[in-house]
């Protein structure tokens, strides 16, 4: 039988992500997450620049962690919107 894999968000330290420690049952899932915490300007409101950096670590069949996308800011189109002439 198939056991459904889990992620988690990581931050810059690659240890679980404080504000956002939760299990998910996508990487979509994590970073949709992830993407919302950082457009309500949390990172912006003095918090460590380390919870900035997210990443993703899955859940392997044994039970340990692995990294499968490293801790990195992410940019947002709501972060950082283009230029009206490039849109």
């Amino acid at each position: 039988m198939h056991t459904p894999r889990l992620y988690r968000l990581i931050d810059g330290c690659c240890e679980p992500h404080r504000p956002l420690d939760a299990l998910y049952a996508s990487i979509e899932e994590a970073m949709a997450d992830a993407v919302e915490w950082l457009e309500q300007g949390w990172c912006d409101a003095g918090l460590d620049s380390l919870l900035a950096q997210i990443g993703v670590e899955v859940c392997a069949s044994n039970g340990d962690w692995r990294t499968c996308r490293l801790p990195m800011p992410l940019l947002t189109p709501l972060l950082c919107p283009l230029p009206a002439a490039l849109s």
